[in-house]
Order: structure tokens, then C-alpha cells, then sequence
């Protein structure tokens, strides 16, 4: 049975003072929190690092994007089928905010132990829904202190398998356009070293905090 999971993506609001502080000053990237939660909302692991952030895609969306690259001129990008797409501009390109179920975008995880490379462009081994159901994605509102800015992406995953389940990558997946054909792409990849263990009837919560630093 699915766990309970929103149907539609929710705002949340980090305070200031929950920040963190990870990256250097002139430096924009990502920071990857990990929480894992018994089921009377116990931690029961709790990680925060340096995500190994983005992958050519995202900088090939942003680009297309902030050239406004028409439909009459389109740019190739590889989606996540290993499949070079014809890209042009979209207002909607970016967008992650998948349903519950959804295994196609958002925050997707992974048993691949294989180390990010620039040229990535999907998750080595996907874990499924059924075996750690996929909750909606959520949104933290964009925050800020004196040095840095950031919002947060967010999902949980249950793990229903009846066994423990060990998470070793980790990747974020957005939507690209053309002629109102959606594709899908990887922006993000991370392995965690070790991986992290989520028992059977836990919780995996994944945080996803973009961040720009001066």
C-alpha cells in the first residue's frame, strides 16, 4: 500500500537561522540534506553535505532559456532515455514538481555507486515506487541571510519493501520543451558515499538546497 503522500506539491519556509553554510563565497551550487525518520518520526540519520551539483543539462536548459532559443532554431540535449531532444524555450522548462507515483521527475534515488560526471544525464539504477513510494515534491520559499540565497527542493520516500534499503545516488530531474512535447533531464546527480540506509517502514527524506554565495 502506498504510503500517505500529497497529491500537490506544498510551500514550506526555511527560518534564517537553518541555512547552511557549505559553499564559498562566488560559488553557486547545491547542498544535499538527508534524513531518515522511524515511523513515529524518530531520526534515525541525519546527513548534510556538498551536493556534486549540476550536470551539463542544466547549464544547456539555462542557456537555452536565457537565449530564448525559438522553436525554428532548436538546441539538442540529452534527456534521460539517452536520447538527444530538439530544445527550444519554454516557460515551462524547469519545472520538477512531480505528483506522488511520479518516477519521472523530481528527486528520483538510486542504488548506482558509479561516480558523477559532467556528461551524466539519468540515475545509474533507479529505485522504484514500489519498493520506496514516492512522495510529492515540495518546495521551500527562496531565503536568505547576509552572504547567502537559496530554495529548497524536497521529497520523501517510504520504504514499503519489507527489507532494508540501501540509497546511493541521488539526482534531480526537470522538464525541457519543444512544440509542446515534454521531455525530461537530469540537472543534478550525487552518490553518497557508503550510501544511506533506510530499514524497512522509514522514511528517506531528500532535501535539495540551491544555493548562490557572495
Amino acid at each position: 500500500m502506498d504510503a500517505q503522500v500529497k497529491a500537490k506539491p506544498e510551500l514550506k519556509v526555511i527560518r534564517e537561522e537553518e541555512i547552511p553554510h557549505l559553499l564559498v563565497p562566488g560559488e553557486m551550487g547545491a547542498i544535499l540534506e538527508l534524513t531518515v525518520k522511524d515511523k513515529d518520526g524518530k531520526v534515525t540519520d541525519h546527513r548534510i553535505m556538498r551536493s556534486g551539483s549540476f550536470v551539463r543539462q542544466f547549464l544547456e536548459l539555462l542557456w537555452i532559456e536565457a537565449f530564448q532559443i525559438p522553436e525554428i532554431a532548436p538546441y539538442s540535449v540529452r534527456d534521460t532515455a539517452n536520447v538527444l531532444q530538439a530544445i527550444c524555450e519554454s516557460k515551462w522548462s524547469f519545472a520538477c514538481n512531480a505528483a506522488a507515483t511520479d518516477v519521472t521527475l523530481g528527486i528520483i534515488i538510486g542504488t548506482g555507486t558509479v561516480a558523477p560526471t559532467i556528461n551524466d544525464y539519468a540515475i545509474g539504477t533507479i529505485i522504484p515506487h514500489a519498493t520506496m513510494n514516492y512522495g510529492a515534491v515540495a518546495f521551500g520559499a527562496p531565503a536568505s541571510d547576509t552572504t547567502t540565497s537559496q530554495f529548497t527542493i524536497t521529497r520523501n520516500f517510504a520504504n514499503v519493501s519489507g527489507a532494508t534499503v540501501t540509497v546511493n545516488e541521488i539526482a534531480l530531474y526537470i522538464k525541457g520543451y519543444k512544440y509542446n512535447v515534454t521531455y525530461y533531464f537530469m540537472a543534478i546527480r550525487d552518490v553518497i558515499a557508503g550510501g544511506i540506509s533506510v530499514p524497512n517502514g522509514q522514511t528517506l527524506t531528500v532535501n535539495y538546497r540551491e544555493q548562490a554565495v557572495v
